[in-house]
């Protein structure tokens, strides 16, 4: 008897939650996926939040004119890199195959075009970084398809 009285309780517990539907309405407008209410639950439960910061570097243009040399890997005696023109273009240091061609930079990010030469693939690449630190004498790189942590460090050369 306990049990039938629970399963009773239980099918009227439902019955009451049982979602009503709305009335049908022949307006197209009511079927349009695009107008239905979704509640905003993107802050749901948080309790304790961290605005995000931005790291954005604030970068004068002026400072990324010039030479920029790095060792090559194996060979340190060897130095290989870029060289940044204030028309735009730009050109490769010691690297044969890798033709750089033209930059530029939006806010933090340096664009590099370039194209490989002497190779089978010959694809145009547009090389993307966000430049970390920048002074006088250093500059740091940090290419968006590369591991979190990697950068490319260059050094001023004259």
């Amino acid at each position: 008897m306990k049990q039938l009285s629970s399963l009773l309780l239980l099918l009227l517990l439902l019955a009451a939650c049982k979602p009503k539907k709305a009335p049908v309405q022949e307006d197209a407008a009511q079927h349009d996926s695009s107008l239905l209410v979704v509640t905003d639950s993107s802050n749901a439960g948080v309790t304790d939040s961290i605005a995000a910061v931005t790291d954005t570097l604030r970068v004068d243009t002026a400072k990324l004119i010039g030479k920029w040399i790095q060792p090559v890997a194996g060979l340190d005696k060897e130095m290989q890199g870029f060289q940044l023109r204030k028309n735009g273009t730009a050109r490769s240091i010691n690297m044969y195959t890798l033709v750089y061609e033209k930059w530029t930079l939006n806010n933090d990010t340096l664009f590099l075009w370039s194209h490989s030469e002497g190779v089978k693939d010959t694809s145009a690449v547009v090389d993307t970084t966000i430049i970390r630190e920048l002074s006088d004498t250093s500059l740091v790189l940090f290419p968006l398809k590369a591991a979190e942590g990697y950068t490319d460090r260059y050094s001023r050369s004259h």
